[in-house]
C-alpha cells in the first residue's frame, strides 16, 4: 500500500504544480476597449436677402430691378419660396397701387420670370449650405421685373415680399 501511496505523492505534487501556474499569470502592461462617440449637428436655416428699389419706372413701362443677392447662411440645402405680402404696391402719399399682376421675379426652378402672388411658390430649388469651416455663404443673384399701369399717380410705392426656406425636399410653407 505504501507503494501505491508513493505513486500517488509525485502525482498530487505534479497537478499542484500545474494548478499554481495556471493560477499566476504575467503582468498585464496593456489593454484595449473600443468607445463610440456621437455628436448631433442641429439644422441651422438662415437667408439674407436685401431691399430692392428699381428707381424710377414711367407710367405705362414695365422696369427690371438692380440685380440682387440672396444668401444661405445656414448649415442645410434648402429651397427657397418668395410671396408678395399685399395684393398691391402702395404709396403715402398717391391714392393710386399697383397691382401684383405686372410683378415678377427670376425663378432659378423655372428659368424664367414668375409673377408674384401672395402665395409661397417656389423660386430656388436645392440651394447649397454655407461653406464649411469658413460659413461663407451659397449666393444666388436674381432680378425682379415691375410692369406700372398706364397713368398711374407719381409717388414711392412699396410693397414687402416675404422669402421662405425650408430644408430641401420638405413640405413648401404654408
Amino acid at each position: 500500500m505504501r507503494e501505491k501511496i508513493m505513486g500517488v505523492i509525485p502525482l498530487i505534487v505534479a497537478l499542484m504544480f500545474v494548478v499554481a501556474l495556471g493560477a499566476y499569470s504575467s503582468p498585464s502592461y496593456a489593454a484595449t476597449a473600443t468607445q463610440t462617440v456621437t455628436v448631433t449637428v442641429p439644422e441651422a436655416i438662415a437667408i439674407q436677402v436685401s431691399d430692392v428699389n428699381f428707381g424710377s419706372i414711367n407710367a405705362g413701362n414695365t422696369g427690371t430691378s438692380p440685380d440682387f443677392t440672396i444668401n444661405n447662411t445656414g448649415n442645410v440645402k434648402i429651397d427657397l419660396y418668395v410671396k408678395a405680402n399685399a395684393a398691391a404696391f402702395t404709396s403715402l402719399t398717391a391714392t393710386d397701387t399697383i397691382p401684383i399682376t405686372g410683378f415678377k421675379i427670376f425663378s432659378n426652378v423655372t428659368g424664367s420670370y414668375l409673377t408674384f402672388t401672395q402665395s409661397s411658390q417656389k423660386i430656388y430649388d436645392n440651394m447649397n449650405k454655407a461653406a464649411q469651416g469658413t460659413g461663407t455663404p451659397t449666393q444666388w443673384t436674381t432680378r425682379m421685373q415691375l410692369n406700372v399701369p398706364s397713368f398711374t399717380e407719381d409717388g414711392v410705392y412699396t410693397i414687402t415680399n416675404t422669402y421662405t426656406a425650408v430644408k430641401h425636399n420638405t413640405a413648401a410653407p404654408p
